[in-house]
């Protein structure tokens, strides 16, 4: 949703995503979800398998801003440096809580009543920028991980749609964690 999101209302230039994956018994190659999105869209596709040292074919896409979402690689200093208006992430959880790896399972294994979507800055430490959105999520009774992960990813896909507006109006005002 949150790239579908952009594709609709910005010029996506490039996506960056995972390697793909041999899965199953047959070593069938299986795309990710973002990369099957990007050839819908041809928008040309980057799959590094270590972004810390394969990054220049980002560079030479010259992006304005780079949004992440869910990555799981430490973005290397030349990339956050980089664009004009910086880069960002959308973040599963309302931080300063739930840094790090699953958010969304710890918001429900500690039994929040809400969690939501942060975006923040990035910076070279794991989920440590400051944000400057946030949007809400109630968290319900029968809420599993999947419905609460697809929750957020509408959720996610709103608020950055508010965020990058802000952003390039220089009107960000970021909170430090």
């Amino acid at each position: 949703p949150i790239l579908k999101g952009l594709i609709e209302n910005y010029n996506v230039i490039g996506v960056v995503t995972q390697p793909d994956k041999e899965v199953g018994r047959h070593h069938e190659v299986e795309f990710s979800p973002i990369k099957k999105v990007a050839l819908e869209n041809n928008i040309k596709i980057v799959q590094p398998v270590k972004i810390r040292t394969e990054f220049n074919c980002i560079l030479e896409m010259n992006p304005d801003i780079i949004v992440t979402c869910a990555y799981g690689q430490i973005i290397p200093k030349e990339i956050l440096d980089y664009p004009k208006f910086g880069c960002i992430n959308v973040h599963a959880s309302l931080l300063p809580k739930y840094r790090g790896g699953a958010p969304i399972h710890k918001a429900i294994l500690y039994q929040e009543k809400e969690t939501g979507v942060s975006i923040m800055r990035m910076v070279k430490k794991m989920d440590a920028g400051a944000y400057m959105l946030q949007e809400k999520v109630a968290i319900e009774e029968d809420d599993t991980t999947a419905i609460l992960h697809d929750k957020l990813m509408e959720c996610g896909a709103l608020a950055i749609s508010k965020a990058i507006p802000i952003l390039v109006n220089n009107e960000a005002e970021f909170v430090e964690q």
